[in-house]
């Protein structure tokens, strides 16, 4: 009775004042409110307000849907994809969103369409054999860690508790493990998904080769994926951590990770991100290292740690899931943020000239009201053909650069915004001129302005867009989804 009371209170609360503009996504919040009444939820409800507040991003909390739906099975989530395809012709939209970690606003929320929470598909299940994991798209990386760290298994997964399982998998995903395993996209054995049809199918190797390769980087442009099976593979505690370091030690710090970078053989077991960061008029620059082994200050580190500016040094021998809360814990929720990202191969020439073009980029944002001006470098993961990406194997060291700005007002975007752009087209004339630039753009760090599946090179965007075509003819999770990077804007 309470659930049909609901359902019946968000559809007389839909088309109060009713406009023209908005009818299509209040019709089509009505219809799900009747196949799925206890989990359509409108402005004004509670746990409205809280989804929105949830989002990362301020950006994306400001958007107001129609109303959002949290389906809690992958029927639920058939049932509204199939609602949503006879409103497309109408001009019906609507949003995917896992955990809502993605900066820019209408990546996972949307203004008057109907946003689809998958919050409640969280489950973590270990398969009997303990060779798998069967993961919902809702989970957070902290409900993993926590199945996964006391029987001593990880997966190539985030390395931020909040971060949502689902946009981090689908976008290629870094991870700890990355040196060692590749991506975590590399690492899925099967899908379950939603089709624009809304059929669901079990997507593998052998029922669906084509959207198999297509889901590895393809994000959210083939469907709603309901559930990821990872290998996953042994590893209990390992050394990892933060150092940081005063201002003075950038160029011996810089220095370095170029060393670092050039190493041959890598060590597949050290990952690593070098950050330089600007916070209330204060330049420090610091290593979060990992080491997938219970070694403490392994030799590949040396150059990090043997320095007398450090101001600070958290180093040790810990579990997946202490590492994960402790990288959460430097984010700064309910802000608004732009990201941004560019890549690299390996070359000694080029590293100390970025950080002098990130340091000179100070003066054009530090009058900015809450200005936080944080840009990281790290390599990436081993390369393969199991997936879209489009990464050459030839390339054996390639050098992933973010930067993550955030800031008080809606009013300095526009600043922020050209700042950013600014120093990133200074590194990459940098890069060029080197002859070491690389278009690809990883999605998990990008802007919602770049041009991410392009990046992805001629060859693997015709193919995503063949299989695209074949799968969702009539472009649901195209135009109906514009949300987050799609085929037709490559």
């Amino acid at each position: 009775m309470l659930a049909r009371i609901n359902s019946i209170f968000c559809i007389l609360l839909l088309f109060k004042g009713a406009s023209s503009s908005h009818n299509v996504s209040q019709l089509a919040c009505s219809l799900i409110s009747q196949e799925l009444p206890e989990d359509v939820y409108c402005s004004g409800s509670s746990e409205y307000s809280d989804s929105l507040a949830s989002y990362f991003s301020l950006q994306e909390q400001e958007l107001s849907p129609s109303c959002i739906v949290r389906p809690k099975t992958s029927a639920d989530v058939a049932k509204t994809v199939s609602i949503m395809r006879g409103f497309l012709k109408q001009g019906g939209q609507f949003a995917v969103r896992g955990g809502g970690h993605t900066s820019f606003s209408g990546a996972a929320n949307i203004n008057y369409g109907v946003t689809i929470d998958l919050g409640h598909l969280n489950k973590v299940e270990v398969s009997l054999d303990r060779k798998t994991v069967t993961i919902g798209p809702g989970a957070r990386f902290s409900q993993v860690w926590q199945v996964l760290d006391p029987l001593k298994l990880s997966i190539t997964g985030g390395r931020d508790s909040d971060v949502g399982v689902g946009g981090y998998i689908l976008g290629g995903g870094l991870s700890y493990l990355g040196p060692l395993l590749g991506w975590a996209c590399d690492n899925v054995v099967e899908y379950e998904l939603v089709l624009a049809s809304g059929k669901i199918v079990t997507v593998n190797q052998q029922t669906h080769p084509d959207l198999f390769l297509a889901l590895k980087g393809g994000s959210n442009n083939f469907g709603i994926v309901t559930s990821f099976t990872m290998k996953t593979y042994p590893l209990g505690e390992f050394w990892g951590g933060f150092i940081a370091y005063e201002a003075t030690a950038a160029a011996q710090q810089v220095d370095a990770f170029s060393r670092f970078m050039g190493v041959e053989p890598y060590d597949p077991h050290a990952a690593m991100i070098q950050t330089y960061g600007y916070t209330a008029g204060v330049s420090v620059i610091s290593n979060g290292l990992a080491y997938t082994e219970p070694v403490t200050y392994p030799a590949v580190f040396a150059d990090f740690v043997d320095n007398a500016t450090t101001i600070s040094n958290d180093l040790r021998i810990d579990t997946m899931a202490s590492f994960a809360n402790e990288t959460d814990s430097y984010q700064s929720y309910n802000q608004r943020q732009i990201w941004y990202t560019t890549t690299f191969a390996h070359s000694p020439k080029v590293y100390s000239t970025i950080y002098s073009l990130w340091n000179s980029s100070l003066a054009g944002v530090s009058d900015i009201d809450g200005i936080n001006w944080y840009f990281t470098l790290q390599p990436t993961p081993a390369l393969n053909n199991t997936n879209s990406l489009g990464l050459d194997p030839a390339d054996k060291r390639l050098c992933i650069a973010m930067i993550t700005a955030w800031y008080t007002n809606a009013a300095d975007d526009n600043t922020v915004h050209a700042a950013v752009e600014k120093l990133f087209a200074s590194i990459d004339a940098t890069t060029k001129a080197a002859g070491v630039y690389r278009p690809f753009k990883y999605l998990n760090y990008a802007d919602g302005s770049q041009a991410v599946i392009a990046s992805y090179g001629p060859k693997n965007n015709a193919y995503l867009k063949s299989v695209s075509q074949r799968y969702d003819p009539q472009g649901l999770f195209q135009s109906g989804v514009p949300g987050g990077f799609k085929l037709s804007y490559s």
